[in-house]
């Protein structure tokens, strides 16, 4: 086991891939979920320890380091405080009720996309069809072999790749949408 944030075996890399909190993990790298740094960020903001969350979250603070942590946590707080509108002089507690406001649409926005991804889970999806923009045919087939002779199945996706590929567009599109709402407000304080 690592101690305090050092590289990760491939036993922890499995580990942590397998928990809600992380998003990603390489040897010497953790990505969390968005919404695990939201819910940290607000559980601290009310006073909570990191370690504490963390711990909760299956991210015992020994394998993850606590320094690492404090770093995380710190840089979460500074994001989300910069991106809540208002003056500098804002107090936690309205800080977090923005937050909360704010992660609360995120939320139902981002279940309404797992909801779509979730009702083709079970099917497979024709890449020409849904290039060409048209609706991709919902078959009830869960596997799907793909032989080297057969090029018509070189062009289908199966229903997983097809949800990870539909989760990562929707996270890619709210962090657009985060960037076009920094530098519209950047334009707007320019003026």
């Amino acid at each position: 086991m690592v101690r305090g944030g050092g590289s990760f075996s491939s036993e922890e890399i499995q580990l942590l891939r397998g928990l809600a909190a992380v998003s990603n993990v390489t040897q010497d790298r953790i990505t969390y979920s968005d919404t695990f740094k939201q819910v940290c960020t607000i559980r601290y903001l009310a006073g909570e320890s990191p370690t504490k969350i963390f711990r909760e979250a299956g991210l015992p603070p020994d394998l993850i380091g606590y320094k690492r942590i404090e770093r995380s946590v710190a840089r979460w707080k500074a994001a989300a405080i910069r991106s809540v509108n208002g003056n500098g002089n804002m107090s936690d507690s309205e800080v977090i009720a923005q937050l909360v406001e704010r992660y609360k649409c995120t939320l139902v926005t981002r279940q309404n996309l797992d909801s779509v991804a979730e009702n083709i889970i079970g099917t497979k999806i024709d890449a020409n069809t849904v290039a060409d923009g048209a609706e991709p045919p919902l078959k009830t087939e869960q596997t799907l072999s793909i032989q080297d002779d057969d090029a018509e199945a070189a062009d289908v996706i199966d229903a997983k790749t097809a949800c990870i590929i539909i989760k990562q567009q929707a996270r890619r599109i709210d962090e657009l949408e985060k960037a076009n709402e920094a530098l519209l407000r950047q334009i707007a304080g320019s003026d």
